[in-house]
C-alpha cells in the first residue's frame, strides 16, 4: 500500500511537471507568434503609409498640373496671334516693313556741311544716318549695324555730304497699323556709350510731311549703351504749346541674380487697351500708365487710335572718343509679334 501511494504521488508530481513545461512551451510559441504578428502589422502599417504619400504626392502633382492647365488655357484664350515676322528669309520683307528713307517717316539723320560742322536735321543732336544697306537678315534675324565711316557721302537735296557714323531702321507705316493689344518683340542690345537702340511707335500715317511733331508716341522700349543696367518704356503727349509732355515712370533694373543682360536676347513689350499701358520685360511687368493720368492733366488722349511700329538703333551725341563704343556694333531682333484679345 505504501509503494502503491508513493508511486501515485510520484506519477502526479511528474504529471505535473511535464503539464507546467507544456504550457512554458506553449507561452514561448504565443510570444512568438505575437512578436510576428506585430511586425506583420508594422510592416502593413509602414506599407499603409507609403501608399497614402504616394497618393498624396500624386494628387499634388495632378493639382499642380491641372491648375498649370488651367492657366495654359486662360493665356491662350486671352490672346490671338494677328501679326508676326520670324526674320526667316534672306531678305526684309518689305511686304510688312519699310526702310527709313528720307521724309518717311523722318529724317534719316545728320551729317557734315561744307566746314566739316555736323547738320542737326534730325530733330537732336545724333550722329547716326539710316542707310538701308545697314539692315539685313542673317540667321534667323534681323540685324541692324551701327558702324563708323572714314569717307561716306550721302545725296542730300543734290549734294554729296560726308557722314560719320551709319545705322538702319525700319518701320511698318506703309504696311501695318495696330490699335490696342500686345506689341513685343525679342532682340539682344548693342552696348557702347551713346548706342541708343528703340522699339517703338508713331500714329498710322504719322511723316515728317505732316508737318509738326506726332500728336503721341509710344515707346515699347529704349536702352543706352552707358547704363546697360536698365531698360526703359515712355510715353510722349503733344501739348497745346507743341512740345511734350514726357511719362516715364520706373525703368526696368536688372537683376544680377539670375543673371540677365540686355546683350543677350530678351523679350521687350507693352500691352496697351483702351483704359491703360503696362510695360513688360521677359513677360514681367514693371511699369503701367492710365489714362486718368492725362485727365488730370488736361490733356487730351492720343492713345486710342492706330499706331504703326518703329525698330531703330541711333548714336547720341555722346559718343566721343572712338575707344567709346566697339564699331560695328548692331541690334538683333529675333521676332516681332502682335497679339490682339481674343
Amino acid at each position: 500500500m505504501k509503494k502503491m501511494f508513493l508511486g501515485a504521488i510520484l506519477l502526479i508530481i511528474i504529471g505535473n511537471t511535464v503539464f507546467a513545461a507544456g504550457e512554458e512551451n506553449i507561452g514561448v510559441k504565443n510570444e512568438g507568434r505575437m512578436e510576428v504578428r506585430e511586425k506583420e502589422i508594422q510592416d502593413i502599417s509602414r506599407k499603409t503609409e507609403n501608399i497614402e504619400i504616394v497618393k498624396e504626392e500624386g494628387r499634388k502633382k495632378s493639382k499642380k498640373n491641372k491648375i498649370n492647365s488651367f492657366i495654359s488655357k486662360i493665356k491662350g484664350k486671352e490672346w490671338k496671334l494677328v501679326w508676326y515676322d520670324e526674320f526667316n528669309g534672306s531678305q526684309l520683307d518689305t511686304k510688312k516693313w519699310d526702310y527709313w528713307d528720307y521724309g518717311n517717316p523722318w529724317n534719316p539723320g545728320n551729317y557734315l556741311d561744307e566746314n566739316g560742322n555736323l547738320v542737326n536735321q534730325y530733330g537732336f543732336d545724333a550722329k547716326h544716318y539710316y542707310l538701308k544697306d545697314n539692315v539685313k537678315i542673317e540667321n534667323g534675324n534681323m540685324v541692324i549695324k551701327l558702324k563708323k565711316e572714314t569717307n561716306k557721302k550721302v545725296n542730300v537735296n543734290g549734294t554729296e555730304r560726308r557722314i560719320l557714323y551709319s545705322s538702319g531702321a525700319v518701320h511698318t507705316r506703309n504696311t501695318y497699323n495696330i490699335q490696342y493689344g500686345k506689341i513685343e518683340m525679342r532682340a539682344a542690345m548693342p552696348e557702347g556709350v551713346g548706342t541708343w537702340p528703340a522699339f517703338w511707335m508713331w500714329p498710322a500715317g504719322y511723316s515728317q510731311a505732316s508737318g509738326g511733331p506726332a500728336i503721341g508716341e509710344i515707346d515699347i522700349v529704349e536702352t543706352y549703351g552707358n547704363d546697360m543696367r536698365r531698360a526703359t518704356g515712355t510715353l510722349h503727349v503733344l501739348k497745346s504749346d507743341n512740345t511734350y509732355e514726357t511719362f516715364d515712370g520706373d525703368d526696368y533694373k536688372l537683376s544680377k541674380w539670375p543673371r540677365e543682360k540686355l546683350t543677350n536676347f530678351n523679350t521687350y513689350a507693352v500691352e496697351w487697351d483702351d483704359k491703360e499701358i503696362k510695360w513688360l520685360f521677359n513677360n514681367k511687368v514693371y511699369k503701367k500708365f492710365s489714362y486718368k493720368e492725362l485727365e488730370r492733366k488736361g490733356l487730351q488722349n492720343p492713345f486710342n487710335q492706330p499706331y504703326f511700329i518703329i525698330i531703330n538703333v541711333a548714336l547720341s551725341k555722346i559718343t566721343g572718343e572712338d575707344g567709346d563704343v566697339d564699331f560695328p556694333t548692331e541690334m538683333k531682333v529675333d521676332y516681332v509679334r502682335v497679339y490682339q484679345k481674343k
